[in-house]
């Protein structure tokens, strides 16, 4: 990402004045970047997954941009896994397309050399598939890439290949293989699809896009998942259908009712926002920036919008053209 990209820019300035400010910084394979995570004095906050009540932490990270090859680019990936370790983030968001293919290999080596295969939640996703071997085929593929036998989550990645995939992650789920299964989909014309899968497949975990620039997923889809006992893992919760919602905050200080709730940054007001529908399971917005995923989980502690924090909340957005 370029460091001259104004939303990368103001994100950096915020945190530097906020959460990171006065953190060490430290060199070397597997030695922390950033020092300790700066909000443990307060507890982070989970939900529990409505089929079986365990509960995750309510921030995670997604992982579509680690295609690191080198140790130079894996480093601040282990150091976000570490951070997560330390505060008790767990979510774990990937697919076998993410990263250029690389995501799932980058994420076993990481998790292999921090000891830490035990401390998170893997949730991954399987493509399209033709017939039920090129499914197979791709399912041991994600858990060879992983480095494990078995998976928290799999989801079918954008509702392809539901009639294939589905009926096989219930063989696996039952054999012990994966906890949870799931879909996932990032467009609001497949909406229509996936509640009926939600409503006829018995379905422990979806996978949408939700923010407070993009609202479409709550008119039906999360009403829906909460009546039928899904878990919700939110994407994309800065974008929205005009772009993101950095690109309109630009240098804009936050509002004063941000403080009610804890927020010092947009990025904290705005994945709040999201966690404050109670559908809403787990945010991931994705990073491959320590310094970034530090401001993220800063959102899994202290107070959520009310009511009418999130009617202000939308104002503020709706007034600013999104």
């Amino acid at each position: 990402m370029n460091l001259a990209d104004p939303q990368r820019t103001t994100r950096r300035d915020a945190i530097k004045l906020g959460l990171l400010a006065g953190a060490g910084l430290a060199v070397g394979r597997g030695a922390p970047l950033f020092g300790e995570v700066a909000t443990l004095t307060q507890e982070f906050m989970t939900r529990p997954i409505p089929g079986t009540g365990e509960r995750l932490p309510i921030v995670g990270v997604g992982t579509n941009q680690w295609g690191a090859r080198s140790e130079e680019e894996i480093a601040p990936l282990r150091e976000i896994v570490r951070l997560m370790k330390e505060s008790g983030a767990r979510f774990i968001d990937t697919a076998r397309i993410y990263g250029r293919g690389r995501a799932e290999e980058v994420i076993g080596q990481i998790l292999r050399e921090l000891d830490a295969r035990d401390d998170v939640f893997i949730a991954t996703k399987v493509p399209t598939a033709d017939n039920r071997e090129e499914a197979v085929a791709s399912l041991e593929a994600c858990m060879t890439a992983l480095r494990v036998e078995r998976v928290s989550a799999m989801r079918v990645h954008f509702l392809d290949g539901v009639e294939i995939l589905l009926p096989i992650l219930r063989e696996w789920k039952e054999a012990g293989r994966i906890r949870y299964l799931g879909v996932t989909t990032m467009s609001a014309e497949q909406y229509p699809e996936l509640e009926r899968l939600i409503r006829e497949e018995n379905l422990d975990m979806i996978e949408i896009d939700y923010s407070v620039l993009d609202r479409a997923a709550a008119e039906r889809i999360l009403p829906l998942a909460a009546d039928h006992g899904v878990a919700v893992v939110v994407a994309r919760p800065f974008a929205g259908r005009r772009g993101g919602v950095f690109s309109l905050v630009g240098d804009r200080p936050l509002p004063d009712f941000a403080g009610e709730i804890g927020a010092t940054s947009w990025a904290q007001l705005c994945l709040k926002y999201g966690l404050s529908h109670p559908a809403v399971t787990v945010v991931i917005p994705g990073t491959d920036d320590p310094e970034h995923m530090v401001d993220n989980m800063g959102a899994g502690r202290g107070d959520l919008p009310d009511a009418d924090l999130r009617r202000r909340i939308e104002q503020i957005f709706d007034e600013l053209g999104g």
